[in-house]
């Protein structure tokens, strides 16, 4: 493998990759911050659509069928998921720098991530390794 993920402890977690080996301490601190990631990019999500006139209303569908209103929500939820998404890519660039010295998209390069079901799968061991909250393995 490529690289390996080693739980040391409820809190620590071992990132070893070609002759290179990184500690990743989760706290209290950095699962806040993942937590917050949702309620920050949904704000972010409201104000680009105020700033352009829409309303997050705008992208649910409601139509009509047999006297019955049906709302289709799927724009409304992929355009969350994409803010969700880019919040979370800055917020890994952010503690990769801390933590390896350069940003998430650098250091999939440096492991040799290449793929990019490979690069969800070990975006999740990192995240799971910052936030303590699952084994990493």
């Amino acid at each position: 493998m490529k690289y390996e993920f080693i739980k040391i402890d409820e809190d620590t977690t071992k990132l070893k990759y070609k002759d290179k080996e990184f500690t990743i301490k989760a706290n209290v601190k950095i699962m806040s911050e993942i937590q917050a990631l949702v309620m920050k990019s949904r704000v972010k999500m409201i104000q680009d659509l105020s700033k352009e006139g829409q309303s997050i209303k705008d992208f649910t569908i409601e139509t009509t069928k047999d006297g019955k209103k049906y709302y289709d929500n799927s724009n409304k939820i992929e355009l969350e998921k994409m803010y969700q998404e880019q919040a979370t890519l800055e917020y890994f660039d952010i503690k990769c720098n801390e933590i390896f010295g350069m940003p998430f998209a650098d250091l999939l390069v440096d492991v040799g991530v290449m793929e990019q079901e490979e690069a969800d799968l070990f975006g999740n061991k990192l995240m799971n390794a910052l936030s303590g909250t699952s084994p990493s393995k």
